[in-house]
């Protein structure tokens, strides 16, 4: 926990605190930006410890891990700097966009919260399958094949939103699509090979990332 937690107090002071402090001091008074930490830092307690670094990422991974945790800080800084530059001071605001926005990142954050502890010690940040694993299909595991990866779009892109930066908000909505699903491709593939059957069947019930339709 206190890796986990020193882990995301360095990422949001290099991602939300140094450039405000750089580009436009005055928003360090802002309640929007201490709650776009106070997300930050929740995204980091409530998902396995990880390093930006990936030194310890086995081959099956490909640098899935890699490419998502830096795909989120690139496009965050992003969108704190589109934030702080072109959209301040209204970006400050807590208009009913920004409300309903950080509404959908909280929500997605806690989604993804419920995936990491339905898995339990199953939940790791690199694609590998451990001894005594099993297929999962409880809690959101019945709706989802990948909850957690559903939780954490809304999250980042529901964040830039509430930061009214809709570029880099739109942005991120597709770069981190695409990351997921080039990570998905790998862990369903281990799924496959090591499940059989069994996860041929969860799959035939259960979409990837929106319940119903995909």
């Amino acid at each position: 926990m206190i890796r986990k937690f020193m882990t995301g107090l360095v990422a949001v002071t290099l991602v939300f605190l140094v450039p405000a402090a750089v580009l436009q001091p005055a928003a360090l008074a802002s309640s929007k930006l201490w709650a776009m930490v106070g997300a930050g830092l929740l995204a980091s307690l409530t998902q396995p410890a990880y390093s930006p670094l990936d030194r310890d990422a086995p081959p099956e991974d490909r640098g899935t891990a890699r490419q998502l945790v830096w795909t989120v800080y690139l496009v965050m800084l992003g969108g704190v700097v589109e934030c702080l530059v072109w959209r301040y001071p209204g970006s400050m605001a807590w208009d009913t966009l920004a409300v309903v926005a950080f509404a959908a990142a909280i929500a997605g954050a806690l989604l993804r919260a419920w995936a990491v502890a339905e898995l339990g010690r199953f939940f790791t940040w690199h694609v590998r399958v451990q001894s005594g694993q099993q297929v999962i299909s409880s809690g959101p595991y019945r709706l989802m094949r990948h909850p957690s990866y559903t939780g954490a779009w809304f999250l980042y892109t529901g964040m830039l939103l509430a930061m009214h930066a809709p570029v880099a908000a739109a942005l991120a909505g597709v770069l981190l699509l695409a990351a997921f699903v080039r990570r998905i491709r790998y862990e369903e593939g281990l799924m496959l090979q090591t499940f059989g059957a069994q996860y041929i069947t969860y799959c035939s019930r259960v979409k990837r990332l929106v319940p119903l339709v995909w």
